[in-house]
């Protein structure tokens, strides 16, 4: 009798994630966005992070459609990044509103999906099981993964994707295997001529056990490295985009979430990539606009 439950729960949150999206696609024409110098970009993608979907918030939801149809609008952008905590508790019906909205919506030909502490049920003891979850939706949606923890080459730059390696909360788990896969890697990637982008949920001091010395030493050793994490749920600062253990870190707000009358729900960043610079600028999704005051332009 579970078995068909469960079945049965999958064919309605299915259908469900499908009605709503389109839904949320048409309630409001979005404006897009394009590249500051579209002729002489080497690659864009965009950042969000700490979605929190779940089954019975459908605000959330909406929240999130809204952030793909302005992407899916986007004329330069080739790539979307998740940063972790997709989902609230890594749930079967909130990966699948989460997952299937995004198989749907298409919003870009590349997608990096990261994990975080929700997405392993944020701290109740399976982590193994919500780590196949995970690889299994994610494969599902179009990121083809089969490690938690991988890399992608998108038009010649890396795009590298950390994980904890088990069930913490408010730090990351990461083994002196992960690290040495990093560094070789780095190896591989620092011989490219390209900036390096890595991906994180938590921040590079957020590393439990002492790692994020090592963590951060390593990442410290290649040139042109740019960290990007979420988790912590800040709203957006000039702190948003500073150098933290020697690294050049982006902590992303939870693109979900209001902060202000400035700006509220759907803020992310956009970065570009040019032939000897990137530029990063941040947008409010929700309201298609970008953020004044929050640009930046790191050489290599």
């Amino acid at each position: 009798m579970n078995v068909y439950i469960d079945f049965a729960k999958h064919v309605i949150s299915t259908i469900l994630a499908i009605l709503y999206l389109p839904i949320s696609f048409l309630t409001a024409p979005s404006v897009g966005y394009e590249a500051k110098n579209p002729d002489e970009l080497v690659t864009s993608f965009s950042v969000v992070s700490d979605i929190h979907i779940e089954g019975n918030n459908y605000p959330t939801f909406q929240e999130y459609s809204e952030i793909l149809r302005e992407v899916h609008s986007a004329g330069d952008n080739d790539t979307l990044v998740f940063l972790g905590d997709n989902t609230m508790n890594g749930q079967d019906i909130e990966s699948i509103f989460f997952y299937t909205a995004l198989k749907f919506a298409k919003p870009t030909k590349n997608l990096i999906i990261a994990p975080g502490n929700h997405d392993y049920g944020n701290g109740n003891g399976e982590y193994e099981k919500f780590e196949k979850r995970f690889i299994r939706y994610a494969d599902f949606a179009g990121c083809d993964i089969d490690n938690n923890y991988y890399y992608k080459v998108i038009d010649g730059c890396y795009f590298i994707v950390l994980t904890t390696e088990s069930d913490t909360v408010n730090g990351a788990d990461i083994s002196d295997g992960q690290l040495g896969w990093l560094k070789n890697v780095l190896d591989e990637a620092s011989q490219g001529n390209k900036p390096i982008f890595v991906f994180s949920h938590h921040p590079v001091n957020y590393i439990e056990y002492g790692a994020y010395d090592r963590l951060s030493g390593i990442l410290d050793d290649y040139e042109d490295v740019i960290f990007f994490c979420g988790h912590t749920h800040l709203p957006l600062t000039p702190y948003s985009v500073s150098e933290i253990n020697g690294v050049q870190s982006v902590n992303i707000p939870r693109s979900t979430e209001n902060y202000s009358e400035e700006y509220g729900a759907g803020i992310g960043a956009v970065v570009e990539v040019y032939e000897n610079e990137v530029l990063l600028r941040f947008r409010d999704f929700d309201d298609s606009r970008w953020v004044e005051g929050y640009e930046y332009t790191f050489a290599y």
